[in-house]
C-alpha cells in the first residue's frame, strides 16, 4: 500500500510543480485573472476530493478496497494524459475536477493501515504510510521541473501519466485483495456533529494549508527575489524537494517522539513552531534563507496530521479516519486558492501573516476544546 501510494503522490507532485508555470504560459487573461485560474485549477482536485473522501471510506464497507483503489488509479492516469493535450483553461479545470472525484486512494490506504495496526503501533504505522506519500512529494517536484524543462510541458504530462499507470499495474499484479471492512461504531452522521472531531478536522485542514499553499505562488516568490522565470522553473523543484524532505523526516521523527511526550502536547508544540516559522517567511530577504525556514516549518507541521488522526483512529477504523482525511483534501484545495486569491489583491508578506494568524486560531481551539473533553495532554488520550 505504501509503495502504490508513493506512485500516486509522485505523479501528482511531478505535475503540480510546473502547473502554475504552464497556466501562466497558456493563459489568455491578465496576470490578476490568471492568478485566480491558477488557484482554482490547482485546488479543484482536492476540493472535490474533500467531498468524496468520506464517501470512499464508506464504500470500503461494501466493496473490495483493492478494486476501489485500482479504479481511482485508472481515472487519474487518463486525466493526467489528457492534460498534456489541452491549452484550454476550462478543459484543464474539468480534468482536475475529474481527478478530484476519483482521488480516494489515500483514504482507502489509511483505512487499511489503521485496520491492520495494533493500538501500540498505530501512530507509527500511520506515520510510515504518511511518509510514503511524503516521499512521492519529495522526489516528484524536482523531476517534474526537470521534466518540464527537458521534455516540454506535454512530454512532462505524458511522463506523469506513464508513471501512474505503472503504479496501477504494480498494484493490480502484486497487492493482494483485501476483504471489505466490517461496519462498526457510530455512523458518520453522529461522528460529524461531535465538536471535538470537527476541531480535529480543522487542525488537519490548517496543517495541510501550511504545507500546500506555497507551490501555487512559487513564481511570485522567485520574482520577489529577482530570479528570472526560466531559472525559477528549474529551481522550483529543488526548493519543493528540500522542504518536502524535512516534512518526511519530521513526520517519522515526531510520530515516535510523541510516544514519550503525548499526542496533544506534541501537536500543540508543532503548530506553534509552524506559526513562528510562517512569520519568518515574511521577513527573510533572500531565497536561501527562505528555503531553510520553509524546511524547518514543514518538518514540524507535516507531523501534526498523523498525530491528530492517531487520537481518534483507535475509536473507529473507517468513518472517523475518512472524515479527518477529508480535512487534508480540503486543505490541499484551499491552500492554493487562498494563496493566489490573497496575492491577487495584496502581497506575499500579507499572505504569510494571514496563514500564521489562521493557524494561531486553530491552536487556541485545540487547547480550549480538547481540555474541555478531558484529554490527558501527557498521554494523548
Amino acid at each position: 500500500m505504501c509503495f502504490s501510494q508513493f506512485g500516486s503522490s509522485f505523479s501528482g507532485n511531478f505535475v503540480n510543480v510546473f502547473l502554475p508555470f504552464y497556466i501562466l504560459k497558456v493563459s489568455p487573461y491578465p496576470v490578476k485573472q490568471t492568478l485566480f485560474w491558477i488557484g482554482f485549477i490547482m485546488g479543484s482536485t482536492s476540493l472535490c476530493a474533500s467531498v468524496t473522501s468520506t464517501f470512499w471510506g464508506a464504500l470500503t464497507h461494501r466493496f473490495s478496497p483493492k478494486i476501489l483503489f485500482l479504479r481511482a488509479f485508472l481515472v487519474n492516469t487518463l486525466a493526467l494524459l489528457l492534460m498534456g493535450f489541452t491549452t484550454n483553461l476550462y478543459l484543464l479545470l474539468l480534468l482536475r475536477v475529474l481527478q478530484g472525484f476519483s482521488a480516494g486512494t489515500s483514504t482507502i490506504g489509511l483505512i487499511i493501515v489503521s485496520s491492520t495496526s495494533s493500538k501500540e503501533s498505530l501512530s507509527s504505522d500511520i506515520g510510515l504510510y504518511q511518509s510514503s506519500m511524503t516521499l512521492g512529494q519529495l522526489v516528484g517536484p524536482l523531476l517534474g521541473s526537470l521534466g518540464a524543462v527537458s521534455l516540454g510541458y506535454r512530454g512532462a504530462f505524458v511522463s506523469a501519466s506513464t508513471i501512474l499507470f505503472s503504479s496501477f499495474l504494480f498494484c493490480y499484479l502484486f497487492v493482494p485483495d483485501v476483504e471489505r471492512l466490517p461496519r462498526k461504531g457510530a455512523s458518520l452522521r453522529r461522528i460529524t456533529i461531535d465538536k471535538h472531531i470537527l476541531i480535529a478536522w480543522i487542525a488537519c485542514f490548517m496543517a495541510t494549508i501550511q504545507l500546500t499553499f506555497l507551490p501555487s505562488v512559487l513564481p511570485n516568490v522567485f520574482e520577489r527575489f529577482h530570479i528570472e522565470r526560466t531559472v525559477a522553473l528549474k529551481s522550483a523543484g529543488m526548493v519543493v524537494m528540500l522542504y518536502t524532505a524535512t516534512a518526511m523526516i519530521g513526520t517519522y521523527f515526531w510520530s515516535r517522539v510523541s510516544k514519550r511526550y503525548g499526542l496533544m502536547r506534541m501537536v500543540t508544540f508543532l503548530f506553534v513552531g509552524g506559526i513562528l516559522t510562517q512569520i519568518l517567511l515574511a521577513l527573510v530577504t533572500e531565497i536561501v534563507g527562505f528555503t531553510l525556514i520553509r524546511m524547518i516549518q514543514t518538518g514540524m507541521i507535516a507531523a501534526t496530521f498523523p498525530l491528530v488522526i492517531s487520537i481518534f483512529a483507535a475509536e473507529s477504523k473507517g468513518g472517523i479516519v475518512g472524515f479527518l482525511n477529508s480535512g487534508r483534501f480540503a486543505g490541499n484545495a484551499m491552500g492554493p486558492i487562498i494563496a493566489t486569491s490573497i496575492l491577487a489583491w495584496f502581497n506575499l508578506s500579507f499572505l504569510f501573516f494571514f496563514v500564521a494568524a489562521l493557524t494561531f486560531l486553530v491552536v487556541l481551539a485545540l487547547k480550549i476544546f480538547f481540555r474541555e473533553k478531558g484529554i490527558d495532554v501527557a498521554a494523548g488520550f
